[in-house]
């Protein structure tokens, strides 16, 4: 059976069922090499206490700031590993930003180990020092795995082999998605709309993550009161907590709108997460958006972003005009309103609530990507 040590800062709640599903293997013995505490705020790690087996090595993440750059992270103790344990192939964490990620890559270079790289890859068009120094990182894998086409099409047109990018998408916990997806009946999302003063008849737009200002969240609450101006009885629920959250609650009294606007609070309950998704008419997200975008289409909630993708992550792909989502003028909130209110009004919300299960069910979920990792795998191991 082969060895894979998959290095990563830490597990983050929304990928224990992938790596659940790797540590099951039954052809390849993978090991996450990461350390248990978070390496953002207000994210969840997967706990050793879960009744759920991820196989796993503890390696501590250690914080460099410097000035005009990104943190820079250091497992030191994953490289002890790979020189004692010699595995088969090594996973790296896909960012120039890890000391970790160019020492795994090296010493496993130096110990004959194929190397894969698993990240975003490009996200838009790169030239001088910063592809420079990415495409040297990059030139030191064997092969990569991506989270979408569109990055993997910018690095064949930048020399990259297409046999050596696999995309490998993005996921959450399917499994308990879809279970829950069909739980939840018409009587749990009334009872959510009247107690949070709901009327039936009114709709409802969603946002769930960090209240950050990156994020754009202003534009969601002036959405909102434009949309009530123009005769749309229009709620607007976010799902998280962050540093923006008084900002908004101001902004919300400011625009006549308190009422309308409803926060919820960070919560990992998938069941309420769930329910509060199934229970929108539209997710919006005006910048950054990602794994958002799996999370409300697994609940058949269609997306409304901003057409700027190199605000986005890859899980953008996803979002297909007029069929599973849809897309506006970056900044112009004139024109989000315009695209909400098409979408609230619209008489196609059935085929669209289909058409975002049947992109999740197809490219994005955890069985998809096992056996894209497997694959990868195997492309690298097979010439040794």
């Amino acid at each position: 059976m082969k060895k894979v040590f998959i290095q990563y800062n830490c597990i983050a709640h929304y990928r224990t069922r992938i790596f659940e599903l790797l540590s099951h293997s039954k052809s390849t013995e993978f090991t996450i090499i990461a350390d248990n505490e978070p390496d953002i705020p207000f994210l969840k790690t997967f706990g050793e206490s879960e009744s759920r087996f991820i196989r796993t090595k503890y390696s501590k993440n250690y914080k460099l700031n410097l000035p005009k750059l990104p943190e820079i992270y250091f497992q030191p103790k994953t490289i002890y590993y790979i020189i004692r344990e010699r595995p088969d192939c090594l996973i790296s964490l896909g960012t120039i930003y890890s000391l970790t990620s160019w020492a795994s890559l090296l010493t496993a270079k130096l110990l004959g180990i194929p190397c894969i790289i698993w990240g975003h890859g490009l996200l838009e068009e790169e030239k001088g020092l910063k592809w420079f120094m990415r495409k040297a990182f990059y030139n030191l894998a064997d092969a990569q795995l991506l989270y979408g086409n569109y990055a993997k099409n910018l690095l064949i047109d930048k020399g990259f082999a297409e046999e050596k990018l696999f995309v490998v998408y993005n996921s959450l916990d399917f499994d308990s998605q879809v279970e829950i997806e069909k739980s939840i009946t018409p009587e749990q999302i009334e009872r959510f709309k009247a107690e949070n003063n709901i009327s039936f008849a009114s709709k409802l737009l969603v946002f769930t993550g960090r209240l950050q200002p990156v994020k754009k969240l202003d534009q969601l609450i002036k959405t909102t009161a434009l949309l009530n101006e123009n005769g749309v009885d229009t709620h607007l629920a976010f799902i998280g907590d962050g540093q923006l959250r008084e900002f908004l609650e101001q902004l919300a009294t400011d625009n006549k709108i308190r009422d309308k606007v409803h926060f919820l609070g960070a919560s990992y309950d998938e069941a309420f997460i769930g329910l509060v998704f199934k229970a929108s008419d539209l997710c919006i997200i005006p910048s950054g958006a990602g794994l958002t975008i799996m999370h409300a289409m697994v609940y058949g909630t269609p997306v409304l972003l901003s057409d700027n993708l190199a605000q986005h992550f890859p899980e953008w792909e996803a979002v297909e005009e007029g069929k599973t989502g849809f897309y506006y003028k970056t900044d112009d909130i004139i024109d989000m309103v315009n695209k909400a209110k098409e979408v609230l009004q619209s008489d196609k919300k059935s085929n669209i609530r289909q058409n975002c299960l049947k992109v999740i069910q197809e490219k994005y979920n955890p069985y998809v990507q096992e056996k894209v990792f497997e694959a990868a795998v195997n492309s690298v191991t097979e010439k040794i």
